[in-house]
């Protein structure tokens, strides 16, 4: 089987996945929580691959655990936003506060700064000592938050639309850059990063984004029967703007395997390669859209 049938092959079998997911819910959305635990744990498998060095590694044990802390903190605000079932009032207080008051995410981010730096201190020899603590940090920053934000987008009244929109933007820009690329593709980028990618290539994937976005809402209108909070204009420039930072996204990734110095991060998806090889530009353009609606509604417009 070629490469191409097979990345067209596992790539189906996500999205029907996905898809399941998204509009099933079963008790106290708890498949998302194992969902987003799961992805955090094979995501900071790579991560930290990437880090580890002859003199240095980060401490996985230690990101795993304010990883799965971090996400949980943003379950239990998601369950407190929801309309589809009623959680328990202690979970309602706490979304509650998560929302009005204290939110825990900085404090654990600094206290995972702080952790690290004591293992570092006590179990690790001082050559090496930055770069595995930095390294550390980052995988809880890079994953867990941005994982959490997908629940937050979720929990809009439009949300499951919103997880289409964003999802759609992403994996057809993608998409028509690497078919556009293989396709279309004469000029080079001249990325030292990716140096196989052509203007061409991002040009197409640019492009189907934006029709994509344009057919999702007229389906999703016409099969739903209900208006979208999101004209044609604004659908354009999100699209257009949201392809380009997926684009950041695939290339901070591939900044990383350069680094590195390896080609895929695992072999864990066919066709794919890793899971932050699919799922790396998602990491950047799901908190962008979330925080785009959010301002949305504060400035009083529908969401």
């Amino acid at each position: 089987m070629s490469e191409t049938a097979l990345r067209i092959l596992s790539a189906a079998a996500l999205v029907v996945a996905y898809v399941f997911m998204i509009f099933h819910s079963s008790w106290y959305y708890v498949e998302f929580f194992l969902f987003g635990s799961a992805v955090i744990f094979f995501g900071l498998r790579e991560l930290y691959a990437f880090c580890t060095r002859e003199d240095s590694k980060p401490f996985f044990g230690t990101g795993l655990f304010f990883s799965i802390v971090i996400f949980a903190v943003y379950y239990l605000q998601f369950l407190g936003l929801q309309y589809n079932v009623t959680p328990p009032l202690w979970v309602q207080e706490i979304s509650k506060h998560l929302r009005e008051s204290f939110h825990p995410v900085p404090f654990l981010i600094l206290a995972l700064s702080i952790t690290v730096w004591i293992l570092q201190i006590f179990k690790r020899p001082l050559d090496g000592a930055l770069f595995s603590a930095s390294a550390t940090v980052l995988g809880p920053v890079y994953l867990a938050i941005p994982i959490g934000h997908f629940l937050l987008l979720l929990a809009f009244p439009f949300g499951a639309y919103y997880i289409f929109l964003v999802s759609t933007i992403t994996f057809m820009s993608d998409a028509g850059a690497y078919f556009g690329g293989r396709w279309f593709g004469k000029h080079s980028a001249g990325l030292k990063i990716s140096p196989k990618k052509t203007w061409e290539g991002y040009i197409v994937g640019n492009i189907s984004a934006v029709l994509s976005t344009l057919l999702l809402n007229y389906l999703w209108e016409t099969f739903s029967g209900i208006k979208l909070p999101i004209s044609v204009l604004e659908s354009v420039l999100l699209a257009f703007f949201i392809s380009i930072l997926s684009v950041m996204g695939d290339l901070a990734e591939s900044a990383m395997k350069r680094d590195a110095k390896i080609k895929d991060s695992s072999a864990l998806i066919p066709g794919h390669g890793g899971l932050l090889d699919l799922a790396d530009a998602l990491l950047f353009t799901v908190p962008a859209v979330y925080y785009y609606f959010q301002f949305k509604g504060i400035l009083g417009f529908p969401v």
